[in-house]
């Protein structure tokens, strides 16, 4: 008799799992920041951001949006992160480092939509018209 009652009270906690307890509670998920870096370099590998272009922030925008890229931390002055929120595919950006500096960007990306998490993926990033490869995954270096 002792051993049936520990079996039963398992049997009723399993009966009373719900489909709340099965599905994953968005709420409880910290999804991966989607987004890429960029950063500025001279020939010899050092960073202009922060020495050459030195700003709070950097516009960048298209003919529907603007937004303002500031250095990723303190200890990453010199990164730039651009979300994929708040661009377009195809469409072309104009990235203002300076009154007399200013890049063109254009890119095509892929998303793609968990139930609770967005993670994108960069196909081809044109700066000033020309295809630019990835450092790594998500991080692009930029000769001036």
């Amino acid at each position: 008799m002792y051993k049936i009652i520990p079996f039963l009270v398992v049997i009723s906690f399993l009966a009373c799992e719900g489909i709340e307890d099965r599905e994953v509670n968005c709420e409880t998920v910290l999804c991966a920041t989607d987004a890429i870096k960029i950063t500025y370099r001279d020939s010899g590998g050092n960073p202009l951001l922060g020495t050459l272009f030195i700003k709070d922030s950097f516009k960048l925008f298209s003919a529907n949006s603007i937004q303002y890229l500031k250095p990723l931390s303190p200890t990453e002055p010199e990164n730039l992160a651009i979300f994929y929120a708040y661009i377009q595919n195809d469409l072309d950006y104009t990235l203002e480092l300076s009154p007399t500096v200013i890049d063109t960007l254009n890119f095509t990306f892929t998303t793609n939509n968990n139930s609770c998490c967005s993670l994108s993926t960069m196909d081809q990033l044109l700066f000033n018209r020309k295809v630019e490869g990835p450092e790594t995954t998500n991080f692009y270096i930029f000769i001036k």
